[in-house]
């Protein structure tokens, strides 16, 4: 598994992915303490072109991903289960407002970003987003969407 996981090193670049287990430790906690899992690989893409070719070698090479966004979920889904030998793709890199426009109510922002941070951005346009979690300080709008969090 080891030529996979370098061709996703050298995907992320460096400040892309770690497997030092004291740098990844907080990653693989759920914050009440009740899930603690592992992975071969801690990887944080800050492009979708790289989020793309990780899946894509993941894919080839059979090696199971778990998404996690600002792992706020209680549940532990988004922490790769023991044994699993899954890589934990992290998407707080990809956390950019890409664009707000006020007359069409619409704004677009990366996976990555946090409700917070999406708020503020909306208010700055004298808009509002109508959504507000305790933990919107580092939920991220990934997750927010994809467990209907809300």
């Amino acid at each position: 598994m080891s030529a996979p996981l370098d061709a996703i090193r050298a995907t992320v670049g460096p400040g892309g992915f770690s497997d030092t287990p004291a740098d990844i430790a907080p990653f693989l906690r759920e914050h009440r303490g009740l899930y603690q899992g592992e992975t071969a690989l801690f990887v944080q893409p800050a492009s979708t072109e790289a989020v793309a070719k990780v899946v894509s070698i993941c894919a080839q090479a059979k090696i199971a991903i778990v998404p996690q966004g600002g792992n706020t979920g209680l549940v532990g889904g988004q922490i790769p289960f023991p044994g699993d030998h899954a890589i934990l793709l992290n998407l707080s890199r990809m956390n950019k407002v890409r664009a707000l426009d006020p007359d069409n109510d619409t704004i677009t922002v990366e996976a990555g970003c946090t409700l917070a941070a999406l708020q503020q951005a909306a208010e700055a346009a004298d808009r509002l987003f109508p959504l507000s979690l305790a933990s919107e300080g580092s939920c991220q709008i990934g997750g927010n969407i994809s467990t209907n969090a809300g």
